[in-house]
């Protein structure tokens, strides 16, 4: 799975959980979207896991604040 595949994978799990009209085109800051609660935080990390077959630790998941930084914590753990 390339880069663009994970990004594209992240994005649409994005567009999903926080109901937006189409996946984004650029990387989101969850500091940045209003619709990015701790709640759909938690089923954000949750689909992108089921989605990927990745597992992440809890001290990771509170780590993971952007979609940038969930691509790279996905490539991690494929690459692993």
């Amino acid at each position: 799975m390339t880069r663009d595949d994970v990004q594209a994978r992240v994005h649409e799990v994005l567009a999903l959980v926080l109901r937006l009209p189409r996946a984004p085109q650029q990387p989101l800051v969850r500091a940045e979207v209003p619709e990015w609660d701790s709640l759909s935080h938690i089923e954000i990390i949750y689909a992108v896991e089921e989605s990927l077959g990745v597992t992440f630790t809890p001290e990771e998941m509170t780590a993971l604040d952007g979609s940038a930084a969930i691509v790279a914590a996905v490539e991690q753990r494929i690459a692993a």
